[in-house]
């Protein structure tokens, strides 16, 4: 088998949603890659990219059919954005993709369109959902060390990065390692913004899952607001170029200029970049994609309101209240917090005192008693007739 044939399989497997068949051919073509280029290749970078991709989905198709299968099971969903499950359950989960067929997708209302015998290649599917997630990373991380060589090349390669990032920073969120995840989608973003305008889908689908895993970090919330709102920010400048090219009011798309380095060479300007402008769209589909942004509008005002209306974190730590409420309790010497000022309580005014002529007193009395000498002995009898005769 040649990679061309590999890779041809491969493609139709993953459109299939066959995503077991896909990555064994996709591991298949990048072991006839790598034995041809070598694995640092940058032909393989591409390679690196779709086997990593075809692992996280084989994953997300297995997640969904455990959710299908075991409705009342609570299991951690998808984090991917245009996934039918939320990150770890958390709100509505909305597809920026532009396929206007895919609509809106909200958690627990997926509608999965499936190839017969799926359910049954996903109930026979073994192993731990780590193993899949583990070699994605490792296989993206190539392929992020590949582009990263050449993102200056050209706007593809460095296209092909941005998503790279946004692919890491989705492993990352699936394993709850969130600031790395963070550190991914901001990565990701960061390229995004520098490649697209701000109407494109793939800006509002980076901010949205950047205000995903913001929610999920202690102390980020106002982030994940601000995020939330420049996804909305980024619907509503898409349904505005939409709106525009229906009736006829579309500016020209900006011709980029091809970027030159020192030698004086040209730098060529990817042509699939912009894949997802308004300009590449016939009337009908922007028909279509309006309903679709409506929608996907009304669902992240509702999530930015919720975001909002969300009860602000407590500005102590967890640890030093729990160890304050003790003290208060115990009414004892507080316990140290590392950062916080220690207490002191005045405990004075709670000690008894025990009065001085009770004591002088009792402490004879003590000292008998110790002694082993009682009142009643015969020794103190002796002793007290002795006295008697003398007197």
């Amino acid at each position: 088998m040649t990679v061309e044939t590999a890779l041809e399989h491969a493609r139709r497997a993953f459109a299939l949603k066959k995503y077991e068949q896909a990555v064994e051919y996709y591991a298949t073509a990048l072991e006839l890659q790598t034995k041809k280029h070598g694995e640092d290749a940058p032909e393989t970078a591409n390679l690196y990219f779709s086997y990593g991709k075809a692992l996280l989905e084989k994953r997300y198709h297995r997640l969904r059919f455990w959710a299908r299968s075991n409705p009342r099971t609570e299991m951690k969903q998808k984090g991917n954005v245009s996934s039918s499950a939320g990150a770890n359950g958390k709100g509505p989960i909305l597809s920026f993709s532009g396929d206007a067929d895919e609509g809106v997708v909200l958690f627990g209302q997926a509608e999965i369109a499936e190839e017969e015998g799926d359910e049954e290649d996903a109930e026979g599917e073994d192993g731990e959902p780590e193993d899949d997630f583990n070699a994605a990373w490792e296989v993206l991380e190539l392929a992020r060390a590949i582009y990263e060589k050449g993102k200056d090349q050209d706007e593809e390669v460095k296209m092909k990065l941005a998503e790279t990032y946004i692919a890491l920073g989705d492993v990352s969120l699936e394993t709850e390692k969130f600031d790395q995840a963070i550190t991914d989608y901001t990565e990701g973003l960061t390229l995004k913004l520098d490649l697209l305008p701000i109407s494109s889908r793939q800006i509002a689908e980076a901010h949205y899952k950047l205000s995903i895993v913001l929610d999920l970090t202690s102390g980020r919330l106002s982030d994940a607001i601000l995020h939330a709102e420049k996804a909305l920010e980024s619907v509503d400048a898409r349904l505005a170029e939409l709106r525009d090219g229906i009736n006829g009011k579309l500016l020209p798309a900006p011709i980029r200029e091809a970027k030159t380095d020192k030698k004086g060479k040209g730098k060529a300007v990817g042509s699939g970049v912009h894949a997802d402008s308004v300009h590449h769209l016939t009337k009908s589909q922007m028909e279509a994609e309006i309903k679709e942004c409506e929608g996907l509008k009304e669902d992240l005002a509702l999530k930015v309101e919720e975001l909002k209306t969300t009860p602000s974190e407590p500005t102590e730590s967890a640890p030093a209240m729990a160890a304050r409420a003790l003290d208060a309790e115990l009414n004892a010497k507080p316990i140290s917090i590392p950062g916080q000022p220690a207490v002191v309580n005045d405990l004075t005014s709670l000690v008894v005192k025990k009065k001085k002529k009770a004591a002088e007193v009792d402490a004879p009395a003590k000292r008998r008693a110790d002694d082993g000498e009682d009142a009643n002995s015969p020794t103190a009898k002796k002793a007290k007739l002795e006295e008697d005769a003398q007197s």
